[in-house]
């Protein structure tokens, strides 16, 4: 389901890169697969009703797509809404149930509460309904948009370009049909005498209402498994009281999901098992429960420069969203220093590996030292409307932009090409 922001910002080029994006993605979805369009503005409206493509004429929905005009304000709710509603028409749990939400601001006609537009769309999805959203434009509030697609396991994309909107899409259609483990829960038991310095990428769920979350979506991917692959899952590895546990998104194949430890290994351990991980998942091609455990020692059987290169990716995603933090907080000079001793710190890792992903991520902080020259200035006003939100400059909103993506890339979320 495509719910696109019709309002008068999205005139001209970004619209237009809409249509022409769910106009191609037509043609590689099959048959059987359902589709359809809302559209909101100050209004919101059904422009192509849900339907299976088989009923469905090339001309019918070209049709559909080019009738999108731009005009009017933004209620991102009730489009939101008006999407939902629609998938039911042929939505139920045993299908792949997808919004794909487009704008490029913030809603300024009917509810305007971002906590209460998550809220509207998390009680109606109910774990059965995924919601990606692209952002347009600098002034789009991409930290909610965010917050919305993380909501529901969705996926975020800040369109810079055509193809941001192209490849985004097309990968979510192929990843439905390579799913290839759901369900992935992992336990790692390391020796008492070994200390446990870092866990990178991980931080320990301390908090009740995000333990509850993490255990509701472990039961929703339960439910999946049963539903969708005839599977019951085996009885849960995060629930139980020893060891370290984590809940794994589910992963497509060709996908990788790193868990890298950092720890103190007294000298008479060196040679010895230093612990066990077991992992187990439910495999969508056998239609099966796996379980694999894997004694765990100090020389490991991956080379330990691979190793390392990870371990410093996943540390550069952690400094990437604490200068978000920073940069919500308005503390520029903090955000700085932050990236230039991160710069440091992988150029002296850099001299004893020769990295060339290390030193892809050195050309890339260095490029946000770059982008940081520009916080907290103001643009001419002779630059275009688009560039400038109520006087502030665009460092801060492409920079937060960036940063997230970054982010994201490095902690596993994503793939893309440096």
């Amino acid at each position: 389901m495509f719910v696109v922001d019709t309002s008068g910002s999205m005139d001209g080029q970004k619209l237009d890169s809409v249509k022409e994006s769910i106009k191609e993605l037509f043609h590689s979805m099959k048959p059987e697969d359902v589709i359809g369009i809302v559209e909101f503005n100050t209004n919101v409206n059904t422009v192509f009703k849900a339907k299976p493509k088989a009923k469905v004429s090339d001309v019918e929905f070209s049709h559909a797509v080019s009738s999108l005009q731009a005009t009017g304000g933004t209620d991102i709710n009730l489009g939101i809404q008006y999407g939902i509603d629609e998938i039911s028409r042929y939505g139920n749990h045993h299908r792949l149930n997808h919004i794909y939400l487009f704008s490029d601001g913030n809603s300024n006609s009917g509810e305007t509460s971002w906590i209460k537009i998550r809220q509207n769309a998390d009680m109606k999805t109910r774990g059965s309904i995924r919601l990606s959203t692209f952002a347009f434009g600098t002034d789009a509030n991409k930290r909610e948009l965010d917050a919305l697609a993380g909501l529901t396991g969705g996926k975020s994309t800040f369109v810079t370009d055509i193809d941001d909107i192209k490849s985004s899409l097309q990968e979510e259609l192929n990843r439905r049909d390579y799913l290839a483990g759901i369900n992935v829960q992992i336990k790692v038991k390391i020796d008492q005498d070994i200390s446990i310095l870092y866990l990178y990428g991980h931080d320990e769920i301390k908090d009740p209402a995000r333990r509850a979350v993490v255990l509701r979506d472990a039961d929703q991917a339960k439910e999946k498994a049963q539903e969708e692959f005839g599977v019951q899952s085996a009885p849960d590895l995060i629930t139980q009281e020893d060891g370290i546990r984590i809940f794994v998104p589910d992963l497509a194949v060709g996908e990788t999901y790193w868990i890298i430890f950092e720890l103190g290994v007294p000298d008479e351990k060196i040679q010895n098992a230093i612990g066990k991980a077991t992992v187990q998942y439910v495999d969508t091609f056998a239609r099966a429960n796996c379980s694999r455990s894997i004694d765990l020692s100090s020389p490991g059987v991956i080379d330990s420069e691979l190793v390392t290169e990870h371990a410093l990716g996943l540390w550069s995603s952690e400094i990437a969203f604490h200068t978000l933090d920073d940069l919500y907080e308005k503390d520029f000079q903090t955000a700085k220093e932050r990236i230039s001793n991160h710069v440091r710190l992988l150029s002296a890792a850099n001299d004893d590996l020769q990295s060339e992903f290390i030193s892809d991520d050195i050309v890339i902080f260095q490029k946000f030292m770059s982008l940081s020259q520009n916080l907290g200035k103001r643009l001419l006003a002779a630059e275009p409307s688009t560039f400038r939100s109520a006087g502030m400059s665009i460092g801060p909103t492409y920079f937060t932009c960036a940063l997230n993506e970054y982010g994201r890339v490095k902690n596993g979320f994503q793939r893309m090409t440096l």
